[in-house]
């Protein structure tokens, strides 16, 4: 007997948070507003996964990049859960962005990190927190000198994010 071919489509399951949104000098949600809602509803104990990639317009010399995945418990208090940053001049960066679940996560921070500083750490890096009743992905970029690969069109760095909140099992 001879076996079936069948092999079956991976399904998409990631939902776009924003695609190619110019990342701003003060830090602001990166959300399409349009496509995506700007703020992500969170059941209790989810998690969420995120790909976040960070695209260099044109050509910069000088670039300081970081993507926050934040929650808040409906307050308008924003907890950094993850963070990615980059430097580079030309081309893109990929990062994943994880945070949540429920367990033994104990962690304790603070103070929390001002709207537009950079974190203690300066680099990639997480809080082991749960999600609180919502999320969101905000950013800034610091960008010096450059050159615009198209002309009439301003360097920049752009974000594209595809996220998935998964429920716990």
């Amino acid at each position: 007997m001879a076996a079936a071919n069948i092999v079956p489509t991976a399904p998409t399951e990631g939902i776009p948070y924003c695609t190619a949104v110019p990342i701003t000098p003060p830090e602001a949600t990166l959300g399409d507003a349009a496509k995506t809602p700007a703020i992500i509803p969170v059941v209790e104990g989810q998690t969420i996964i995120a790909v976040v990639v960070l695209s260099v317009n044109g050509h910069i010399t000088g670039n300081n990049t970081f993507v926050f995945l934040q929650t808040d418990l409906g307050d308008g208090v924003w907890v950094d859960v993850a963070w990615c940053n980059t430097n580079i001049t030309d081309g893109s960066d990929t990062f994943v962005l994880c945070g949540g679940g429920v367990g033994a996560m104990n962690n304790a921070f603070g103070p929390l990190r001002r709207s537009g500083s950079a974190p203690a750490t300066q680099a990639n890096g997480s809080n082991a927190v749960p999600l609180g009743g919502r999320a969101r992905f905000t950013g800034f970029s610091a960008l010096t000198g450059g050159s615009s690969s198209v002309a009439g069109t301003v360097p920049l760095v752009s974000a594209t994010i595809l996220y998935k909140l998964q429920n716990p099992r």
